[in-house]
């Protein structure tokens, strides 16, 4: 089965990223992918891939080797999935990828398109598309107290969603949160209002000029947190998972991390656990399709692999849709097309009788529907106004 997928992003490295994944699914025996791009001087003409990707892995490794956090290099083509990994099979066999840098309306989108695409061009191309008597594009996500929800062995912390209205009338923090809880906007983001830790005052300042139904997320602050993990959940299990970042001050209001496009390095020993951890988080919580960040707390130096009774305990830190998570640098063609699979599944539909399906006929409630926080919408809805 093929698939069209169209990636709507400014961002050249992103461009890049996708192209890396399909180098290697191109060079793999099941997949004769192909991309095109479009937008300002590209062609629309679909050409087969060519290798000049980005390099995100570390340098003086061979092409199927990860590097450990001691600098080791670990097999990728020899290593086997978790037993909580979803296998992806071959449910697509040939995909097709176009690239659109956002400059104008995705005119070309079709009803059976995947698409990857960034929050803020979403809310731009919907409001282009209602204004055109076009029906909007839909995407499921995880809903916005989705966090609040689980049980607390996988949080360990203390989460509220409240709306800024009741921020507003709040005399002082709900019990719990600490005088400095982390806060951030539920569904998407800001640049006014980052993820930030915050006290009463801070907090209602900051959302001076928020909507009054704005969605607020207010967490305990976890601490000691130094590597956080992204987990792809593609039919409420672990799919893919890369390392995502490692904090590298212990002050506990420092920003100070290294990426793994930074060249961050990770404890390959880690890897189970979180996906494990995010596999309990999806089904606790009945999640199809996400992208689940998990936190490890403390350092553990140590130049050999961990046993799994040595690795910290896994904290769940937040979970955002599969269609606009970054591209990490996923190394093997399963992990790489159980993502792309899950960006696929992860379109919606309205059928003609009103009801909402996946791809696969699979019927969504309309809950599971993202719909983005108005605080964004008022950034980005008027991006086409001009089209």
């Amino acid at each position: 089965m093929s698939v069209d997928l169209t990636i709507i992003s400014p961002l050249s490295w992103v461009q890049d990223a996708f192209k890396e994944y399909f180098d290697k699914l191109h060079m793999s025996d099941s997949s004769q992918s192909s991309i095109a791009f479009t937008g300002t001087g590209f062609t629309k003409e679909k050409t087969p891939l060519s290798c000049d990707a980005i390099q995100m892995k570390p340098q003086n490794h061979k092409e199927n080797e990860r590097v450990s956090l001691d600098g080791k290099a670990i097999s990728t083509t020899q290593r086997t999935a978790s037993a909580t990994r979803a296998q992806s099979g071959n449910l697509f066999d040939n995909w097709t990828a176009t690239y659109d840098y956002g400059f104008e309306p995705a005119r070309e989108i079709t009803n059976t398109t995947a698409v990857w695409i960034t929050a803020d061009l979403l809310i731009a191309n919907n409001a282009w598309r209602i204004r055109h008597g076009l029906s909007p594009l839909l995407f499921d996500a995880p809903a916005p107290d989705w966090i609040a929800r689980l049980p607390r062995k996988l949080t360990q912390r203390n989460v509220v969603i409240v709306s800024v209205s009741e921020i507003r009338a709040w005399n002082e923090l709900p019990e719990g949160l600490g005088e400095r809880p982390w806060s951030q906007l539920s569904r998407g983001r800001v640049p006014e209002f980052r993820a930030a830790r915050r006290n009463l005052g801070e907090l209602q300042h900051d959302l001076s000029q928020a909507p009054e139904n704005s969605l607020i997320t207010i967490n305990t602050h976890i601490d000691r947190i130094r590597e956080e993990w992204c987990v792809i959940v593609s039919g409420g299990k672990a799919a893919a998972s890369s390392g995502y970042c490692v904090h590298r001050s212990g002050d506990e209001d420092s920003h100070d991390i290294l990426t793994v496009f930074d060249g961050a390095r990770f404890h390959d020993s880690y890897r189970a656990a979180a996906e494990s951890a995010a596999t309990q988080a999806a089904q606790a919580s009945h999640l199809d399709n996400a992208s689940i960040i998990v936190g490890f707390r403390d350092f553990i130096e140590n130049k050999m692999p961990l046993p799994p009774s040595a690795v910290p305990q896994p904290v769940i830190i937040e979970a955002d849709p599969v269609w606009c998570t970054t591209p990490y640098p996923f190394q093997t063609p399963d992990e790489i097309n159980a993502f792309l699979q899950a960006i696929a599944d992860c379109r919606i539909t309205q059928s003609d009788d009103g009801t909402f399906k996946k791809r696969n006929g699979q019927s969504v409630p309309e809950s599971d529907i993202y719909v983005p926080d108005p605080w964004m919408v008022s950034h980005a809805e008027h991006q086409y106004d001009r089209f």
